[in-house]
């Protein structure tokens, strides 16, 4: 019997893809969507414990002396992508850009690159599911080479952190965050495993005001795989769609978002820029 005031051990469930917990058992986890993941655990209840004050990374001050420097957003050159995001890339902002294969984001994302490697500072491209030696080629028929435009091939969280330490790069592109892995943190490409990797990558982020542009993949549906909560983690989500979509778009700008084909209730968001605001462009 346990001893008065202590709270037992009590089962519970929890998805084994993204972690999400519940008290009783279903057949589809709520969160990631995923079937026959939800198993039975017991763990005794959080205690509740003191949290004394700490260390601050700056001091607050009045919001007016707030320098604007670092969150102002920089062009990229690229002139329908830069109105799309309110003017450019933000330092330290997080991005999520998804589509169905083949739509052109990696092109679109590797000129990217290549104009802020000759604007602004290094630009770092990891690629998840090409070779260093295909991506080479796509970047040289676009006419993408520059000497601050690095390149690596890595499938693994701590390869890329530590190419970032190497480079220190004003933009890293991750093409996709589906592809790369953190031992210990569930399956390859599972919810758990994306959403570890989306959350080192945001932290590193913010921490050096590197601005980080993460490729994802979607579903059969149009919606983007992974967890809901990658959605949450990022500053802005932008949707690809193909050549139907944008003549759709360059006909009538103003019902873009009734042409867009995403799902119900799965509107594009963002804290930097404008919302629903569509853009065109030729690849």
């Amino acid at each position: 019997m346990a001893a008065p005031g202590v709270k037992t051990a009590r089962p519970a469930h929890r998805c084994t893809e993204c972690g999400y917990a519940s008290a009783k058992w279903v057949g589809r986890c709520p969160e990631c969507q995923a079937w026959g993941t939800i198993q039975e655990f017991g763990a005794p209840a959080a205690a509740l414990r003191a949290v004394s004050a700490g260390p601050v990374s700056s001091p607050a001050r009045p919001i007016a002396e707030v320098e604007l420097a670092g969150a102002r957003a920089v062009p990229t050159g690229i002139e329908e992508f830069d109105r799309v995001l309110g003017g450019g890339l933000v330092p330290g902002a997080v991005l999520l850009v998804a589509g169905e294969p083949g739509v052109g984001k990696s092109t679109l994302l590797l000129e990217v690159a290549h104009r802020v490697a000759e604007r602004n500072g290094p630009a770092l491209v990891v690629s998840g599911e090409e070779s260093a030696g295909q991506v080479r080629l796509r970047a040289e028929r676009i006419g993408a080479l520059h000497e601050r435009l690095y390149l690596a091939a890595e499938t693994e969280l701590s390869a890329v952190l530590s190419h970032i330490e190497q480079v220190n790069p004003t933009l890293l592109i991750l093409d996709s965050v589906q592809t790369v892995r953190s031992p210990g943190d569930g399956t390859d490409g599972g919810a758990t495993q994306v959403r570890a990797v989306a959350s080192a990558l945001t932290a590193v982020s913010k921490s050096r005001g590197m601005t980080t542009i993460l490729v994802g993949h979607v579903t059969k549906d149009g919606a983007i795989a992974g967890p809901r909560t990658l959605e949450h983690l990022v500053d802005v989500v932008i949707s690809f769609d193909g050549e139907q979509r944008a003549a759709a778009l360059e006909g009538d700008r103003d019902a873009a978002a009734r042409h867009r084909g995403r799902p119900p209730g799965d509107e594009q968001r963002r804290r930097v820029g404008h919302p629903d605001d569509p853009g065109v462009t030729d690849l």
